[in-house]
């Protein structure tokens, strides 16, 4: 049985720094007219569509990033103050394409955040994500958002988007990982109550 610990240090070692790679690429962009294009059209340095958007298409992906530009053009950048505000971005453009879903939602809201130097705080809990999360013990409904600050540690330590990785890297893993000393609950105010799986109560 692999422990909290055990996991956080594999994702350091394997996939951190691949990742940071990543978002490197999208905090390249000369202004942040060039970064919402970069970050809807989900091309890596190599020009090759990012895996999570392929079913997406090349052809959505750059209508959506025109229409990301025209809105850009009448929204007030002072807006783009977190992740939030950025996401809710996206949304309206999503809203307005159909096979645009959720995943690329959070995708390009995050490219375009790291281009801008926040941090997540919190973890937003879809597909992969949500398995992953009530692995440690949880049930919750989609969509939730769950800070950083209640998950046990180490993962604690993670910024939001890095925990959002490893939550659905390690999903099976997480299902047969356990915390080495006591049991830790995830005391949230969103939608949840404790499977009991870790002995909470």
């Amino acid at each position: 049985m692999k422990s909290y610990t055990d996991i956080y240090e594999d994702y350091h070692k394997n996939v951190y720094l691949y990742a940071e790679k990543e978002y490197s690429w999208y905090k390249q962009a000369d202004n942040l007219k060039d970064a919402v294009r970069k970050a809807f059209l989900s091309e890596d340095e190599q020009g090759k569509v990012h895996p999570h958007q392929r079913r997406v298409g090349r052809q959505r992906l750059a209508l959506a990033a025109d229409i990301a530009l025209k809105h850009l053009d009448t929204q007030c950048v002072i807006d783009f103050d977190n992740f939030n505000s950025i996401y809710q971005f996206v949304q309206d453009v999503r809203n307005k394409i159909e096979g645009f879903g959720e995943l690329a939602n959070y995708d390009v809201a995050l490219r375009i955040t790291k281009y801008l130097g926040f941090e997540l705080q919190e973890v937003y809990l879809h597909a992969g994500v949500t398995i992953g999360f009530r692995a440690l013990g949880l049930n919750v409904e989609e969509r939730d958002i769950i800070p950083v600050e209640y998950f046990p540690e180490p993962f604690n330590l993670l910024s939001g988007d890095h925990l959002e990785n490893l939550l659905c890297i390690y999903k099976e893993m997480l299902d047969h990982s356990s915390a080495e000393l006591a049991i830790t609950c995830i005391c949230t105010k969103i939608n949840y109550y404790c499977t009991n799986k870790n002995g909470c109560i």
